[in-house]
């Protein structure tokens, strides 16, 4: 299979199950391996959810702080995204959490949402978004920071359009405005740098959604060109991720996936405000979040009434 085709089902699977899910296609990972770098599942055993109609389809997209040797699926949540799809009118909204957000984890009291994932995997993180949102999950996705480079590198990068300058050493990023391809490391960076903008960990979730959609708009442009090898991409990709979904499911995924026009996927961020808790840093989400969730659940797509304002639109 070349690197083209190979690279076609890293990006569908990005967006389907939105990051990394196709490190697959790094052919040395085993889907049992604690170090995999991927994880995808269902989020409630058993449940079918639809691939057809105005009823959203609700991915979890988390990506794990884990270093190497460390336990990727109990290591704090380094980012979180919810992607929220509609089916029959292709479109879809992403909206950003932070990583600091200050919510209540059931079972274990009051802490930052990124803790959830240490003290209970992907199990008690999906309880707590859903606690928060209103929202049912039906698939998740966890992948690294290793895994999120490679799987770039493996596609000759991505092509973004850099909205401001980036200047941030403690995540690598060093960019100046415009369009230009990324490698691995430089995508990672993009995504993680929050201390070079005016938005902090609000604009980082907002630059994370920029990444999905990049990645959406490759995957598109490459599977037009190529729709023949689907099957062929989905079962490479397969035979080396960890996961429990069903291949007639994750075929399912892709054509769905495949329909989404990125012009009609909307990107936010939850708005609110940084503040402490003891000696913590945190952010109070505000109680607009209930009602971006609340306008979200019925069909996944968010109003323009309730699209909150960029965290970076005056960023220089």
């Amino acid at each position: 299979m070349s690197i083209r085709r190979r690279g076609v089902f890293a990006l569908l699977a990005l967006f389907a199950w939105v990051v990394g899910s196709a490190l697959g296609t790094l052919g040395a990972i085993s889907p049992a391996a604690a170090q995999a770098g991927v994880v995808i599942g269902k989020a409630h055993a058993g449940y079918a959810p639809s691939l057809t109609g105005d009823k959203p389809l609700v991915l979890l997209v988390v990506g794990s702080g884990a270093r190497l040797g460390d336990d990727v699926e109990h290591s704090l949540a380094d980012s979180i995204h919810v992607v929220s799809i509609n089916p029959a009118k292709h479109r879809a909204t992403i909206i950003g959490i932070p990583r600091d957000s200050w919510v209540e984890i059931p079972g274990h009291g009051t802490s930052k949402i990124n803790a959830s994932l240490v003290e209970g995997g992907p199990d008690l993180l999906i309880q707590t978004v859903e606690s928060i949102s209103g929202l049912t999950i039906d698939y998740y996705a966890l992948t690294t920071f290793w895994g999120m480079s490679q799987l770039y590198d493996n596609l000759g990068g991505l092509t973004i359009d850099v909205p401001f300058s980036m200047h941030d050493s403690y995540s690598g990023a060093d960019f100046e405005p415009g369009v230009q391809t990324l490698d691995g490391k430089q995508v990672l960076a993009f995504s993680r740098d929050r201390h070079s903008l005016s938005g902090g960990d609000f604009a980082r979730s907002e630059n994370g959604g920029r990444v999905l959609l990049a990645s959406l708009t490759a995957f598109r442009k490459a599977f037009q060109a190529d729709q023949s090898s689907l099957f062929a991409w989905i079962a490479s990709g397969m035979r080396n991720v960890k996961t429990t979904v069903r291949f007639d499911e994750v075929v399912q995924l892709a054509y769905t996936c495949s329909h989404i026009n990125p012009k009609g996927v909307i990107n936010i961020a939850l708005p609110g405000t940084t503040g402490t808790e003891g000696t913590l840093s945190v952010v109070h989400l505000s109680s607009e979040k209930d009602t971006i969730f609340a306008d979200v659940k019925p069909d996944g797509i968010v109003s323009k009434k309730h699209i909150p304002p960029s965290p970076t639109e005056n960023q220089t």
